[in-house]
C-alpha cells in the first residue's frame, strides 16, 4: 500500500521534456475525503440557512399580525375610555341641570337618567389601558365578565420572543401571543357593546337636556338694568297730551350711562336709531322670544353679534321721545308683546 501511488504526467505540445508528479495513494484519499466533507458541510449550512430564513420570515409575518391585532385592541381601549368620559360628563351635566331646573318637566327623566348613568359608570373600566403591548382592565360590576379567572385571563400582551442563532423557537411563542391577543379582542368586543345600550339612551337625553339648557339660557329672565319701574305694561295715560295709550313694555328709571345687560342669550338683530324709541337694540333669543331695549345713550354691541345672558349691551340714556333718563324694555313672544314683569325673575 505504501508503494501505490498516482502519477500525473504533463506532456507539452512542443518538444520540451515531459514531466510527471507522483502522489502517494493515501494523500489522494485524504484529499477526496476533505472535499467530500467540505461539500457535505456546505450543503448542511446552506440547508440550515434556508430553514432559518424561512422561520424568520414566518416570525415577521406573525409579528405583523400581532401588531395589527394590538392596534385593534388599542382602538377598542380608546372607545372604552371615550365611553367613560361620556358617562362622567353626563353625570356632571345632570348635577348641574338638577340644580338649575327644579321645575322642568324633564326632571323625572333626568332622575331616571342619573341612576342609569351611575350603573353604566360602574360597569365601565376605571382607567385607560397601557399601550402598545399591555392592555389591562378591572371590572367592578358583577354583571361584567371577570378578567381575573383562569377561563377569562387578564388582558395582557407582551412581545418577548428573542431571535438567536443557537435557538429558533419563535413559532410556538408567536402562536401563544396571537392566542392571547385573540382572547383580549374577544373580551373587549363582549364588554364594550354592553355599555352602548345605555350610552345610546344617554345621548338621547343629552340632546334633550342641552336643548332645555339652551332654552333656559335664552329665556329673558334677568332684569335688564338697575333701578325701579316707573311705568308698567298695559294701558296708561299719555305722557304727552291727553288720553290713554297701550304701553308695550316697562320703563326702568336709573342714572345716565348705567349699564344695560342682555336678559337672555341670543343674537342682536337690530342696533340703531328708531323714531320715538331713540337708540334701540333688539335681541332674538330663539324659541319665539325677542327683547327690545330703547332710549339708550350708546351701544356696546352691534347687529349680528351673539350675546350671552347678563352681558353688557348698552348704556341707559334719554334718546328719542322721553320725559327723562330711563330704559324702555319690552319682551315679545311669537311676535306679540307680553308683560316683561312675568319674566323678570333675577336681578
Amino acid at each position: 500500500m505504501q508503494k501505490r501511488c498516482f502519477t500525473i504526467m504533463i506532456l507539452p505540445h512542443s518538444e520540451e521534456t515531459a514531466c510527471s508528479i507522483r502522489l502517494p495513494f493515501y494523500i489522494v484519499q485524504v484529499v477526496v475525503i476533505l472535499i467530500t466533507l467540505f461539500v457535505a458541510g456546505a450543503g448542511i449550512l446552506g440547508f440550515s440557512y434556508l430553514r432559518v430564513a424561512a422561520e424568520s420570515e414566518q416570525v415577521e409575518e406573525l409579528k405583523e399580525i400581532n401588531r395589527a391585532q394590538q392596534e385593534e385592541i388599542d382602538a377598542l381601549a380608546i372607545e372604552t375610555e371615550r365611553a367613560i368620559s361620556q358617562v362622567v360628563e353626563l353625570d356632571e351635566l345632570i348635577n348641574n341641570i338638577t340644580e338649575k331646573v327644579a321645575d322642568v318637566e324633564l326632571l323625572d327623566d333626568v332622575e331616571s337618567l342619573r341612576a342609569q348613568a351611575h350603573v353604566s359608570k360602574e360597569k365601565l373600566p376605571p382607567s385607560k389601558p397601557q399601550s402598545p403591548y399591555h392592555v389591562s382592565f378591572s371590572m367592578h360590576s358583577s354583571n361584567a365578565p371577570s378578567l381575573h379567572n383562569p377561563t377569562n385571563p387578564t388582558l395582557k400582551i407582551e412581545n418577548n420572543d428573542t431571535v438567536t442563532n443557537e435557538h429558533v423557537d419563535r413559532s410556538s411563542s408567536s402562536n401563544l401571543l396571537l392566542s392571547r391577543a385573540a382572547e383580549n379582542v374577544a373580551t373587549l368586543q363582549n364588554v364594550i357593546p354592553e355599555q352602548y345600550g345605555t350610552l345610546d339612551e344617554v345621548e338621547t337625553y343629552i340632546v334633550k337636556i342641552e336643548k332645555k339648557l339652551e332654552e333656559i339660557e335664552a329665556k329673558p329672565t334677568l332684569w335688564p338694568a338697575r333701578g325701579r319701574i316707573t311705568s308698567g305694561f298695559g294701558t296708561r295715560s299719555r305722557p304727552y297730551g291727553g288720553g290713554y295709550q297701550f304701553h308695550s313694555g316697562v320703563d326702568i328709571a336709573g342714572s345716565r350711562g348705567s349699564t344695560i345687560r342682555a336678559t337672555g342669550s341670543g343674537e342682536v338683530t337690530f342696533s340703531g336709531y328708531r323714531g320715538s324709541l331713540g337708540n334701540l337694540l333688539i335681541i332674538d333669543h330663539g324659541n319665539g322670544y325677542e327683547t327690545y331695549y330703547a332710549h339708550l345713550s350708546n351701544f356696546a354691541v352691534s347687529k349680528g353679534e351673539e350675546v350671552e345672558k347678563g352681558q353688557t349691551i348698552g348704556y341707559m340714556g334719554a334718546s328719542g321721545r322721553t320725559t327723562g333718563t330711563h330704559l324702555h324694555y319690552e319682551v315679545h313672544h311669537n311676535g306679540s308683546p307680553v308683560n316683561p314683569v312675568h319674566y323678570m325673575e333675577e336681578h
